[in-house]
């Protein structure tokens, strides 16, 4: 690993190539007199791994690649770059093509020591023509006097990272797994922004960035409810679930904003419906929806968390069997949980159905109480209701209005008959 590129910039062994650039943010002692964009060996570079995309792709990996010895290598590098290609070989091959027949026209960032802030699809389809033609390739970028050593530098970087990937250039958006743990680290692990300067760099409002936390905090704790690592995000994309978790997220901050024993109950009875949901597959997102519209923020959430009290043990139980690293060691886990899974389903069914027959009394009570309402107005009025005289009626309309109201007298006695039977 070089320990500064601008040392071999001094030794001119790496050029410039005249552009000078300006900072799409202010930086703190940073001018943009004081950058230009460099030539530079495709072999000094390497990717940067504190990337939001990369570190989810790396905890994917079966191998430790963060073992290496050395982050530039080789093998490094091909494997990081096995996972840009897989996230969209179809961005990466229109960039490649276009470098291959115009050149290289926007240029990236670069640390100091080599490390890439901004344009790993383009470093990428460098090294691939590279391979490819036989031709030597250059990463044309800015080197930036930083490093990750120091948290201050973070802050700036980060803050630059953000400033980038907001601009106009032709950039991929954030998979919302990536997005909210770049949050999350930036935020809360690494304390180098606080929520309203990563909303305000970002361009989102501070209420989307707490939203972004709060999710991969009740991610952290599905992944620990079905026995797997807290950093096994992989397991989220592959399954689909961050839509699910996000409503539940946001619903819970609404909900139970003090948290305590009827949250962490919820939160159970939730994580296993939600699995019962992978299980049948369908739209996981509007399903869940629908039960926080029809449970959670209503008066049978109690009630319901208990009737599934023991289906939750038993499920828990079936997960704790064995640690699970991936999406099959989830869905496997969850064809064996079958039984439990269908208990699951029964329960929150009888529960909607009550939900429904419930709603269904309410409506025809409300029915009747418009009626009555409607009569006892006609009734103040001496017979019409608002400002209507009987001298807006014709005899016929007064007539059929009168016919109306002896069927309803007749209809309301034996009605009541009806009524006193059912008492």
């Amino acid at each position: 690993m070089i320990d500064n590129l601008m040392t071999l910039v001094e030794n001119s062994e790496i050029a410039s190539t005249g552009a000078k650039p300006k900072l799409p943010t202010t930086i703190p002692n940073l001018t943009d007199k004081m950058l230009e964009v460099y030539r530079i060996p495709l072999k000094y570079l390497y990717y940067n791994d504190e990337n939001g995309r990369i570190a989810t792709q790396i905890r994917r990996s079966s191998e430790d690649i963060q073992a290496y010895s050395d982050a530039v290598s080789a093998k490094y590098n091909d494997q990081v770059a096995k996972f840009i290609e897989e996230d969209n070989l179809a961005a990466l091959n229109k960039t490649k093509k276009s470098i291959q027949s115009k050149g290289q026209q926007v240029y990236g960032y670069v640390l100091k020591d080599g490390r890439i802030i901004d344009g790993n699809r383009r470093f990428t389809a460098l090294r691939q023509l590279t391979k490819e033609t036989g031709r030597t390739f250059y990463f044309e970028a800015v080197i930036l006097p930083f490093t990750y050593d120091a948290k201050a530098d973070r802050a700036q970087i980060k803050r630059l990272e953000l400033a980038i990937q907001m601009g106009t250039e032709e950039k991929l958006q954030y998979d919302p797994v990536d997005l909210s743990i770049d949050v999350y680290q930036t935020v809360v692990k690494d304390e180098l922004m606080t929520e309203k300067d990563y909303a305000l760099e970002a361009n989102m409002t501070t209420k989307e960035v707490e939203n972004l936390i709060a999710t991969v905090e009740l991610i952290h704790d599905f992944l620990k409810f079905i026995n797997s690592s807290v950093t096994n995000y992989h397991i989220i994309k592959d399954v689909k679930l961050y839509t699910p978790l996000f409503e539940l997220a946001k619903k819970f901050k609404t909900v139970f904003p003090d948290k305590g024993p009827k949250y962490e109950q919820t939160k159970e009875s939730s994580f296993t419906l939600l699995s019962k949901m992978v299980l049948a597959g369908g739209d996981t997102g509007r399903n869940m929806r629908d039960y926080l519209k029809e449970v959670v923020n209503s008066q049978v959430n109690d009630t319901y968390n208990h009737d599934i009290e023991e289906v939750v043990d038993d499920f828990r139980d079936k997960l704790d069997q064995k640690p699970i690293e991936t999406a099959a060691d989830y869905r496997k886990r969850l064809a064996e949980a079958t039984p439990e899974m269908r208990e699951v389903s029964e329960v929150y069914n009888s529960t909607i159905s009550r939900q429904n027959r419930g709603k269904n009394v309410d409506n025809f009570i409300s029915e009747v109480k418009e009626t009555m309402v409607t009569l006892q107005d006609m009734q103040r009025g001496g017979g019409l209701s608002g400002n209507l005289h009987f001298s807006n009626f014709s005899k016929k309309q007064i007539a059929e209005i009168r016919e109306m109201l002896v069927n309803i007298n007749i209809i309301s006695g034996d009605l009541i008959e009806e009524y006193e039977n059912e008492l």
